[in-house]
């Protein structure tokens, strides 16, 4: 796997640095620093122990006036502070703390892609759909790096008056002449730590006013970056509002305690739906209760905000998803049907496909001497040499040719051997990379490009074919309706989630390759030399995938607005496709098969959650007793919960095994017994239809896909509804005769031959379970 700072222009290297707490109510605390301290439920609802948040506020700050940096109040209680080690493990010992722990640092993870969405996994829809007779349009919450509100993507001109529910503000900061919110853009907030405060919510970085306009643009024509990926350009809900929350000012990250304080806001504002395109790296995941992203989506989803995350950019590692609590819906990426092409031409005239966006300005015939980096060898490491490291190689070899370099080594990315190249008088580089052959990196005006190694074998032959080899690269051209797509990203993270067990994750897969949306006005970095800067630019990453359901997800809600969050997430990972454009099976990056470990649920779909037909609600009990399974004790579980049923206790039994058992709606299971088996339940709910009790009626029959070796049973095989939102239960029985080698994936399928409800399911034994490289 190539290092993750290859990946997006430098904004996709995630690191999470962080000690972690081993159990509720004890502090890891070896350094003085800020600390976290979080509390569980708003105070407002914790009864006798609301005055424990305030108590503890009033003695710190009796103590060290200036500790204070942020007080979560409104959805749920804690606050951030300087701390020392000891005051931190003190602090964990008092009453109604759940957890204290050192604040951690999270990093960003980083339009034709609707239109390949609408055309690839579009269904029937309905001529008079049920929907909520008070349907209103829905607000997004963006937490990200900010937002330029001038871009045409947010224009207003076609939106209605700001819907009365909204509790936000538009704090402009110190940009207040010129920032201005409207009927798009209802709310915007920024975030910092003393003369930080005052800071503004424009995005001085370009990577959330990209992933604002994919959730939320309106529709803009003829837009492109520099000519590339024209055409039009339009959110996943342009009739949805945003509320934008600026966590990040700068690429070093974003401190949790800051991304407590947007979710503390944005429950308090009333955003719908919160899309987050960023998180922690695989190999420092957290416990949930000291998560700053699960702890702050388990309260959003308490008050009815479904929350979308991003997967991460670890892959193709198996176990490298992250943001992978039950309550958030985790999306991973997929290619789409466009690809940017430039190609080399050789002197023998043969034409190899590269990738890569360049506008090179070189001639189209193939009239430049080319040459395999290790030809050029200066220093004693071959190895460094062809894979053109910095001070490999000899100048006056390399001046005035096209470099071929390897890109095997770990340490420098790409652009590394572009400047080196450049900087010995090199006139263009050809990249031997399979891996990042499936994502067109930015070149600028560099003539550079990205070959398959099949290919670079080519191109190698036909340098030792000649005494004066030459070639040329092409400047970058646009390709659509390109076969396979989708395919999963090389860089998207995969499952399965080890925190937690249990859970398939991720849940769905998005376009998250080659993303054109909206950008800055006033960058520098993908500016052309000459040339103004570009309104609307290219980039990848699960990033761009997140928003691609955000907006699906705030479509759905707008519909339907009193669905829960759970079943939002029902309704898109129900409907989702596992098929491609050329109705195969998806592939890897590889071409080999994908399985639910790539793609959770599958390929979402624009049009199918708007009509589910069947959807799986997870229940406040649900969350409760995964909780339980989890291993949290009652006590932690009543400080954390906004509320809990009268009566309610953890099963004397809990275990990890039981998290299968929740109304998720996919099934994972670990540690499968072949021998003893294992049973799950289901219920689902009837969404279809309209207010006619006649038109709500129905049988839906049991379709049971499973590999060989594992027999799977469902009782019963037909479940009859009568009437909307009527429940119906099923049980699903998994055993296999002999032990099962490997993971293994199947889906089980209800119909009534209108509406298709699909379930993923994954199942690992001990002795075949998948071999994890956590790094």
């Amino acid at each position: 796997m190539k290092p993750l700072i290859t990946f997006i222009f430098s904004l996709t290297s995630f690191f999470f640095c962080v000690s972690l707490l081993s159990e509720p109510g004890a502090a890891t605390a070896h350094n003085d620093g800020v600390y976290i301290v979080y509390m569980g439920a708003p105070a407002s609802l914790k009864g006798s122990l609301k005055d424990d948040h305030a108590q503890l506020l009033d003695s710190l700050l009796k103590r060290k006036q200036d500790a204070l940096i942020h007080n979560y109040k409104s959805g749920f209680s804690g606050f951030a502070a300087h701390l020392s080690a000891e005051e931190a493990r003190s602090i964990a010992e008092k009453p109604g703390v759940v957890s204290v722990f050192p604040d951690p640092v999270l990093q960003l993870h980083t339009t034709r892609s609707w239109d390949f969405l609408k055309y690839e996994t579009s269904v029937m829809i309905e001529s008079n759909p049920r929907s909520d007779s008070n349907s209103t349009d829905a607000i997004i919450g963006i937490l990200d790096t900010g937002i330029w509100p001038e871009s045409e993507s947010f224009n207003d001109e076609t939106m209605g008056p700001i819907p009365l529910r909204w509790n936000g503000t538009c704090a402009n900061g110190q940009d207040s002449s010129t920032f201005n919110c409207n009927k798009k853009i209802i709310g915007a907030r920024s975030y910092g730590a003393g003369e930080n405060k005052s800071r503004t919510p424009r995005d001085m970085m370009g990577h959330g006013t990209h992933v604002a306009s994919t959730a939320a643009g309106v529709e803009v024509k003829d837009v492109s970056y520099y000519g590339l990926a024209a055409g039009t350009a339009k959110g996943g809900s342009p009739g949805s509002r945003l509320a934008i929350y600026q966590v990040f000012s700068s690429q070093n990250g974003s401190q949790g305690s800051t991304v407590l304080a947007a979710f503390d806001d944005a429950i308090a504002d009333g955003v719908d739906v919160l899309s987050l395109s960023f998180g922690s790296s695989s190999f420092l995941e957290q416990e949930f209760i000291n998560d700053p992203i699960a702890l702050g989506a388990f309260h959003a989803v308490q008050n009815g905000i479904t929350v979308v995350c991003s997967a991460g950019n670890d892959g193709p590692n198996p176990g490298s998803v992250v943001n992978s609590a039950p309550w958030i819906l985790t999306v991973a990426a997929t290619t789409i049907d466009r690809v940017f092409e430039s190609d080399v031409v050789l002197g023998n005239n043969k034409v190899i496909k590269g990738t890569g966006i360049n506008f090179a300005s070189i001639q189209n015939s193939p009239v430049y001497p080319i040459i395999y980096a290790k030809s050029a060898k200066k220093s004693v490491d071959e190895n460094a040499t062809r894979n053109c490291e910095p001070n490999s190689m000899d100048q006056e070899i390399i001046k005035g040719k096209i470099v071929v370099c390897d890109n095997e080594d770990s340490l420098y990315p790409q652009r590394n051997k572009q400047d080196e190249v450049k900087k010995l008088g090199g006139i263009g580089v050809i990249l031997i990379d399979d891996e990042l052959r499936g994502v067109a990196f930015n070149f600028g005006t560099f003539p550079m490009t990205v070959i398959s190694s099949k290919d670079g074998a080519k191109v190698l032959s036909y340098i030792n074919s000649t005494k004066n080899p030459v070639a040329t690269i092409l400047p970058t051209t646009a390709r659509t309706n390109y076969k396979p797509a989708p395919t999963i990203a090389y860089f998207s993270s995969r499952g399965p989630s080890t925190i937690p067990k249990n859970i398939l994750k991720p849940d769905i897969v998005a376009p998250g390759v080659n993303i054109l949306a909206a950008w800055i006005g006033n960058d520098t970095v993908q500016t052309l030399k000459g040339k103004d800067p570009p309104l609307y630019n290219v980039l990848s990453g699960t990033s761009m995938a997140c928003p691609h359901v955000s907006g699906i997800a705030a479509a759905v809600k707008s519909r339907n607005p009193t669905w829960s969050p759970s079943v939002i997430r029902s309704a898109i990972m129900t409907t989702a496709a596992q098929t491609n454009n050329m109705k195969a099976p998806i592939t890897t990056e590889k071409g080999t098969a994908a399985t639910p470990y790539d793609f959770g649920a599958g390929e979402v779909s624009t049009t199918g959650p708007l009509q589910p037909g069947l959807v799986y609600e997870t229940t406040a009990i649900d969350y409760l007793n995964f909780l339980c399974y989890h291993g949290y004790n009652i006590a932690t579980i009543k400080i954390m919960a906004n509320t809990i049923p009268d009566g309610f206790t953890c099963p004397e039994e809990s275990s990890i095994d039981l998290i299968s058992n929740i109304n998720y709606p996919s099934i994972a299971i670990s540690n499968f017994d072949e021998k003893a088996g294992r049973r799950v339940n289901r219920t689902l709910t009837n969404v279809a239809g309209n207010a006619k009790m006649e038109d709500a009626k129905t049988v839906y029959n049991i379709s049971i896909d499973a590999p060989a070796g594992l027999d799977v049973q469902v009782v019963p095989d037909k479940l009859h509804f009568s009437k909307i939102d009527e429940k119906s239960s099923y049980q699903v029985s998994f055993s296999a005769a002999n032990p099962l080698k490997k993971d293994v994936f199947g889906s089980i399928t209800w119909s009534n031959g209108r509406y298709k409800v699909r379930s993923t399911f994954a199942l690992s034994s001990k002795s075949g379970s998948v071999a994890l490289n956590k790094k």
